[in-house]
Formats: C-alpha cells, sequence, structure tokens
C-alpha cells in the first residue's frame, strides 16, 4: 500500500474499505492524493469515534491498536489541511460490524487454527480478535467505522 504503482493523476476516484488502516489515515490521504484526478474523489472509511468521551478499557485498547483513531470532525480537519474538500461523511450501521465483519470472523477462527497448526501465534491472533468483538459489542456506541467523502482541491 506503501508503494502502489499507479500514474499520477490516474483515477477519478480511490475508494478504500478499511484499508487505510494499514498505513494510516493521515498517511493515506496524503500519499494517495497523486493518484486523483483534479477534483477527484476519495472515499474511505475509518474506524472513528462517535462520541468525545468514552470508557478507559475502551480508550486504551484503541489508543494502543491504532493511535490515529479521532472523532469525525478531527478526521474531516485532516481532510480540510491536507488539500481535500469533505462533502460527506456517514457511519456504518451496526449490522455492518456484526453480520459482516465479526460474525464471519468469529466462524472462522477454528478454520484458521487448523490451518495453522494451532501454534501459539495463531491463538494470539484468534484471542486480539474476540477481545476486539467483545469490547464492541459491549461499547459500540461509542466507535464505529466513519465514511469519509472528500474532493482533492485544486489549490
Amino acid at each position: 500500500m506503501e508503494q502502489l504503482p499507479f500514474e499520477d493523476e490516474e483515477f477519478d476516484v480511490i475508494w478504500s474499505e478499511g484499508a487505510i488502516y494499514n498505513i494510516g489515515f493521515e498517511k493515506g490521504i496524503l500519499d494517495w492524493k497523486r493518484y486523483l484526478k483534479p477534483d477527484g474523489l476519495l472515499v474511505a472509511s475509518e474506524i472513528t469515534w462517535l462520541t468525545n468521551s468514552r470508557p478507559s478499557e475502551l480508550q486504551d485498547h484503541w489508543s494502543s491498536e491504532y493511535p490515529e483513531i479521532d472523532t469525525a470532525s478531527a478526521k474531516i480537519k485532516v481532510l480540510e489541511d491536507r488539500g481535500y474538500i469533505p462533502i460527506g461523511y456517514f457511519v456504518l450501521p451496526e449490522h455492518c460490524w456484526l453480520d459482516n465483519y465479526y460474525d464471519p470472523m468469529r466462524k472462522n477462527f477454528d478454520a484458521f487454527l487448523s490451518r495453522n497448526g494451532d501454534r501459539e501465534e495463531a491463538r494470539a491472533i484468534v484471542e486480539a480478535e474476540r477481545h476486539e468483538i467483545e469490547l464492541y459489542e459491549k461499547h459500540k456506541t461509542y466507535f464505529s467505522y466513519g465514511v469519509y467523502i472528500a474532493r482533492k482541491s485544486n489549490v
């Protein structure tokens, strides 16, 4: 993701569902901007706080896992400060997390462990994912994925 094989101003739209997380929101929007044509659109989902305060166990978890987690207003400011014009934002609903992400992952834990010889490293990955799922089920009113839509500024 950090060395994409594309030409400058090659795309009208860059669509990133959850992937920007791998290199960080700010780095991603900066790196990918050059691939957008003038007035091109960036659509990126990003883990986002839904409230200004949250339980410490949740804050501690996400601060450790992904220090760039922040509120939508902060993410929008990053977009504005980095040469984008925000044109939309919405929060993914709960069923996207449960039905489309966590439940399928949970159903595949045993197969994952089996494929990996039930090694300690594989068990640690599954345990970390189980912990994240538990945190989501307990504290889902505090965080979600926000979907940010922004146009590349030509100024």
